[in-house]
């Protein structure tokens, strides 16, 4: 009798493998012949599930969504709404393994999806949902008394967007100027600068 295999736990093992390449030997190593040899599969199994190097990084993505998700919801954040804030955009910077591993993801997934079709709506999704996030921090102050409620919302969104892009980026990069501390300092400030606007 064939043997029957579960598409769902065979995809997730796939995303499991390739994230432990990723994590140990950076993502220009997880190739679709690369997990598939781990997995241990053929380059045509493999391709069963995934058929284009795109699909796998679409599918990586969901699986470092899924991650980050499950880690805020195992989380205890402050009841006080400004350390709240702190602590919200504290986690979308890589000043951890795990974050930088998920930073590294992103930002290659990021520069591929300005040419890749496949990638496209869900670069959009993300992004939209960071300016959804933004906007539900900067409500969190508002309604706390912290920033007046005449702000610019669309404006200091995108800019809260970009300031903690920014910082993801420099805090991958160079970790020994952008520390866990300097990076909290950063965030620390620009929040003062946006209260006390």
């Amino acid at each position: 009798m064939p043997k029957v295999v579960d598409h769902s736990i065979k995809k997730k093992d796939i995303a499991d493998i390739a994230w432990r390449i990723i994590e140990t030997e950076g993502i220009e190593k997880a190739s679709i012949r690369r997990i598939a040899s781990e997995a241990g599969m053929s380059s045509g199994a493999l391709r069963h599930y995934f058929s284009t190097q795109d699909e796998l990084l679409l599918f990586i993505m969901d699986y470092f969504l899924d991650r980050g998700k499950e880690r805020s919801d195992n989380k205890s954040w402050s009841k006080k709404p400004l350390i709240a804030v702190q602590e919200i955009l504290l986690e979308l910077v890589p000043v951890n393994r795990d974050k930088q591993t998920e930073t590294g993801v992103w930002l290659v997934f990021a520069i591929r999806s300005l040419t890749s079709v496949v990638l496209t709506k869900k670069k959009y999704e993300l992004t939209e949902g960071v300016y959804i996030l933004m906007e539900a921090v900067l409500e969190i102050l508002i309604k706390a008394g912290y920033i007046n409620k005449d702000i610019n919302i669309e404006i200091e969104k995108l800019r809260l967007s970009a300031v903690i892009e920014g910082l993801s980026i420099h805090a991958l990069l160079r970790p020994d100027i952008f520390t866990i501390k300097k990076t909290e300092q950063i965030i620390t400030h620009h929040l003062n600068e946006l209260c006390n606007q």
